[in-house]
């Protein structure tokens, strides 16, 4: 299957968000300080996630050091945390299923293709090497990179430039809400990928982006396609009941 079969064949550019969009890693920051507490041998309270949620990194530094009686100051406790990060992102955090395959096509297809993300470069490039598909991207940026956020269409303007190719040209994966919403006001072409922890917005997401993707169903997909073709129509119903009932 070529992909300019559901993507307009007149594309140049792919953008990718990183986190939640290609690596499996939402999960990861979810529980962050809770698993940062439990690796200084802390019992984290119950609705960790929900009082630390709005606070920045120092201000959770503070409440651990405060809360759980840590010995480190708090600067420390943000050199462990960040040292934290980036131990996961360049030995453990996987690509989603099915992303490898994607990126493979693409790539053999001729599509410039970049990683658009808001994590450190350092660690995204560290895993993207890892996980074998860094050589495939023709350029790895960071919000840092345009001093904007990506709640700015401006970043995908910006990016776009950066690749030498128009919005017009570009289609943008993004598993985010705000992310769909910026691109699109960027004039790309937005394709929302479902994410287990923004699954609140998939509606939404699904409303305002061109297309949408499930990783696993291009996995599963191409290798279904090979079975008997009664077993392949089983495999793709129970699949898609389920992805449609998200």
């Amino acid at each position: 299957m070529r992909l300019d079969n559901w993507i307009d064949k007149n594309k140049k550019l792919f953008i990718f968000d990183m986190d939640g969009t290609l690596l499996d890693s939402m999960e990861f920051w979810q529980n962050l300080g809770r698993q940062y507490l439990e690796s200084k041998g802390k019992t984290p309270e119950n609705n960790l996630e929900k009082i630390i949620e709005s606070m920045t990194l120092k201000e959770s530094a503070s409440y651990f050091k405060t809360k759980y009686n840590l010995e480190e100051d708090v600067e420390t406790i943000i050199k462990q945390v960040l040292d934290f990060i980036e131990d996961k992102y360049l030995n453990e955090i996987p690509l989603k299923k099915g992303v490898k395959e994607f990126l493979i096509k693409a790539h053999s297809e001729g599509y410039k293709m970049c990683i658009l993300t808001t994590s450190e470069k350092s660690q995204a490039i560290g895993a993207l090497k890892r996980t074998g598909v860094l050589d495939l991207f023709d350029a790895v940026y960071t919000d840092r990179d345009f001093d904007l956020s990506k709640k700015n269409p401006q970043i995908y303007i910006k990016t776009c430039e950066k690749m030498g190719e128009s919005p017009s040209d570009t289609v943008v994966f993004e598993d985010a809400l705000y992310a769909v919403e910026s691109a699109k006001k960027a004039q790309c072409t937005v394709i929302g990928v479902y994410d287990e922890y923004s699954k609140c917005d998939w509606q939404n997401i699904k409303n305002i982006a061109n297309s949408t993707i499930d990783w696993r169903w291009y996995w599963y997909n191409k290798r279904a396609s090979t079975l008997p073709k009664i077993m392949y129509l089983l495999f793709y119903n129970k699949f898609i009941d389920k992805f449609e009932s998200a």
